[in-house]
């Protein structure tokens, strides 16, 4: 599985939105995108309501289709400490690029406070690199981090746009600089299967014998500039790496040693990511609190208990009524009216236990709705008693 964070989050939330669920893009008339988890509409709003400047981080998980598994410990990693109504996440399928693309759209939003919320702020792989090594170890998924995996050489930025264009039927032809970069990597390749480069130095020695410059070198890139015309040309992937050398053959690990190593990777990094789900709800609890504070004891709002047989049944008497207590539940008349039989009488018990029932009941209601309002008035009244008693005094200059 391999997890990309997209560099873009400014702007309004239709065009994120419309590229993850528009059927009109190359290669989705026939494998048309999915919209798993989420409402466009919804998120898109989200996105518009926020008036700072960075509104909405998108991203993308390649891997595999366990879809549900991995949507749920994803939202765990970037939703940790955070309830259901206090986030918003899009989550889209893609297939038309040949291969399975989970794309998500997350508004940078925290929906009860309003404040910014960045599920990947800076730094985010440290987080997230251990909720993707976890399913590829556990689930033996293509490691991004597998070293026979490296590439020698990193597709450029021209290769991926070239790409793109030819999704759309448009060919891009390749600059002089592409094809000068082409030739010195093929030089130097075969180089190394003559023998004749072994490492980073054999490497800059072999330009520098082209009449190259060196320009730079970086961790795991060379730069050169080419004399005559100062044309600059970068060489990045793990080929051009300070530590590269020539590949030599693995050797054959038994099955018994791989198992071994697939369950203590397994187990470190559950050990790890249980880590990062409590760091960071930690971080969001408290930069986050929950709207509604569990309230002390003494302050606790009790409602009335409404008793179930409060319907009017025509052949109850007052005799057959339960005494009451004044513990919070609504109370009834302890004496209730006398009515002689009859019809007369018959007329006045309906008349009593009907209309005038409910008059009582009324009246309790708007008893408890005013004590209500009141115990509300003094709880607020006390809040901003104990903020105005821990803010800090502004000293005055």
């Amino acid at each position: 599985m391999l997890m990309k964070v997209f560099p873009h989050g400014t702007g309004e939330g239709d065009k994120p939105s419309r590229y993850l669920v528009r059927p009109d893009y190359p290669g989705r008339d026939t494998a048309p995108p999915h919209v798993l988890r989420g409402d466009p509409a919804m998120t898109r709003a989200l996105i518009d309501s926020i008036e700072r400047r960075w509104k909405f981080t998108s991203g993308v998980l390649s891997w595999h289709p366990e879809e549900e598994e991995v949507m749920n410990a994803f939202e765990r990693v970037a939703f940790a400490g955070l309830e259901a109504d206090q986030r918003n996440i899009l989550w889209v399928r893609h297939t038309h690029a040949g291969h399975h693309e989970l794309h998500f759209l997350i508004p940078r939003l925290e929906l009860s406070s309003g404040k910014d919320f960045n599920a990947c702020p800076p730094g985010w792989q440290k987080d997230f690199d251990v909720f993707r090594d976890l399913f590829n170890w556990r689930e033996g998924w293509a490691r991004p981090d597998d070293p026979a995996r490296a590439r020698d050489e990193l597709p450029k930025k021209a290769d991926l746009f070239k790409a793109r264009m030819e999704r759309w039927g448009r060919e891009i032809r390749g600059s002089d600089r592409d094809r000068a970069k082409e030739v010195i990597h093929a030089f130097l390749k075969e180089k190394v299967t003559q023998g004749l480069v072994r490492n980073r130095e054999d490497i800059l020695s072999a330009l520098k014998e082209q009449g190259l410059s060196i320009n730079r070198e970086g961790r795991d890139y060379i730069s050169v500039i080419v004399p005559n015309s100062g044309m600059k040309m970068r060489f990045r992937g793990s080929f051009y790496a300070r530590d590269w050398t020539p590949k030599a053959a693995p050797e054959e690990e038994s099955e018994e040693k791989k198992k071994e190593t697939v369950q203590r990777n397994v187990t470190r990094l559950q050990q790890d990511f249980e880590r990062v789900i409590e760091k960071r709800t930690t971080c969001n609890i408290k930069r986050y609190p929950a709207k509604w504070k569990q309230l002390p004891d003494e302050e606790a709002l009790l409602l009335p208990r409404i008793q179930e047989d409060t319907l009017h049944d025509r052949n109850r008497t007052d005799a057959d009524a339960k005494p009451e207590t004044d513990g919070g539940e609504l109370q009834r008349p302890a004496d209730g009216p006398q009515h002689e039989t009859g019809y007369a009488g018959r007329q006045a018990d309906a008349d009593s236990d009907g209309t005038a029932h409910l008059e009582t009941i009324v009246q309790r209601c708007q008893r408890s709705v005013r004590q209500l309002a009141d115990l509300v008035d003094d709880l607020e009244k006390r809040r901003i008693a104990r903020e105005r008693q821990s803010r800090p005094r502004m000293r005055m200059r």
